[in-house]
């Protein structure tokens, strides 16, 4: 007697009998995309940075050697408002090859 009062309480506090909602189940699906693509997504993006900080590296790197070169250190301290001229237009370069990603250097200053 047990189980039939089992199965009929069951039946009575349980959620009526209803086709599965397919709308839900939809959107739950395209929440999970959504999320899978931005996670791809913030990778990429960290990657670019690491890549872009490692190049930023590079080229402060190498600008730091060729400035302490006897030739080119004697000819800053005579004119340093030179040195600072050279210092801005490679950081315009950097700034433009950095801002294209991926696209030409053309269409980053919009002469696409």
């Amino acid at each position: 007697m047990a189980d039939a009062f089992d199965d009929w309480f069951a039946s009575s506090l349980g959620p009526p009998e209803r086709l599965p909602d397919r709308r839900f189940v939809s959107a739950v699906q395209a929440h999970i995309a959504l999320d899978e693509q931005l996670a791809l997504e913030d990778r990429a993006l960290i990657a670019r940075l690491v890549s872009q900080l490692a190049a930023l590296v590079a080229v402060a790197a190498a600008l730091w050697l060729v400035g302490r070169a006897a030739p080119v250190a004697e000819r800053l301290a005579e004119s340093p408002s030179i040195g600072m001229l050279i210092l801005l237009a490679a950081f315009g370069f950097v700034v433009v090859v950095f801002s294209t990603g991926g696209r030409s250097p053309d269409a980053a200053i919009g002469m696409d």
